[in-house]
């Protein structure tokens, strides 16, 4: 046995050491990977860093900010307007996870002025004149019937049917109204399930995109107010804090004139607060 090893001592070394020559090959291939991975990984990270910190000084610079959204409540007291947030900034994707309602929304928020910051949504077109608008219309309705529509089963024959497309008020709305109830009326409303006297109060949200003033960035902002306020808001400014609050009351009076003509484009939050003693014994009465 020795003898054997001692005549193939160097063919065994030679094995070895080619074997120990691809581990180390191996391992080498292994760690490399795991290296590029890192640095790729920190890399598209570090490019989303810095793409999101250009935008945000782009924004900065421009005192334009349609990517953060906001909710406040806003009331008259003794003849002085007040404010105050109910949900604090959020990422519209936060509150509206669909891209395409998210361009729409920053779109509605573009068109806004000073003198109406309450982001409205186009009408439907009237029909075009032209021979080329009216083979477009064509067109664009073919594939709307083609991609959003759906096969259903009515008196036994099955046919295929265009979907209703959601109403753009209520579908930018109901997530605004989702962040109020949950922060304002939760425990309420389960009181009032159980049978707890309530009285009901109707709060207005209003999607606006004001510029208090000219060095204010502006953003998003859902308005909340009492109908009753609304509906008896005063023409006079009352006292404000500052004088760049006067802006706020302004679009309050835009937001009143725009709910009495038109309140189905605005949501409306029902909340619940239990009654006192003194109003329960009028009702009694």
């Amino acid at each position: 046995m020795l003898d054997y090893i001692g005549e193939n001592l160097g063919q065994i070394l030679d094995g070895l050491l080619f074997g120990l020559g691809v581990l180390a090959v191996y391992l080498g291939a292994v760690i490399t990977g795991a290296i590029v991975r890192s640095l790729g990984g920190a890399g598209s990270k570090g490019l989303t860093a810095a793409g999101r910190y250009v935008r945000g000084w782009f924004f900065y610079l421009r005192g334009d900010d349609r990517d953060i959204i906001n909710v406040t409540l806003n009331t008259i007291v003794d003849n002085r307007l007040k404010f105050d947030t109910l949900v604090a900034d959020r990422r519209i994707w936060a509150v509206w996870p669909n891209a395409y309602r998210q361009a729409m929304i920053r779109r509605a928020a573009k068109r806004t002025t000073r003198s109406n910051p309450v982001v409205s949504f186009p009408k439907e077109p009237p029909p075009p004149k032209s021979r080329l608008g009216r083979l477009r219309r064509r067109l664009n309705d073919r594939i709307h019937g083609l991609v959003a529509s759906a096969e259903v089963v009515e008196n036994g024959r099955a046919q295929r049917v265009r979907l209703m497309r959601e109403d753009d008020y209520k579908a930018c709305y109901g997530p605004l109204i989702n962040l109020v109830s949950e922060k304002c009326s939760n425990d309420n409303a389960l009181d009032l399930a159980l049978g707890r006297p309530m009285d009901e109060f109707r709060f207005v949200v209003a999607l606006t995109f004001e510029q208090l003033h000219d060095r204010r960035a502006r953003h998003l902002r859902a308005i909340v107010v009492w109908e009753e306020t609304l509906r008896n808001f005063p023409d006079e400014c009352p006292d404000v804090d500052v004088p760049e609050h006067r802006t706020r009351f302004r679009t309050l009076q835009s937001i009143a004139r725009q709910y009495r003509a038109h309140p189905e484009r605005f949501g409306v939050v029902n909340i619940w607060r239990p009654k006192t003693a003194g109003r329960m014994a009028l009702a009694a009465e």
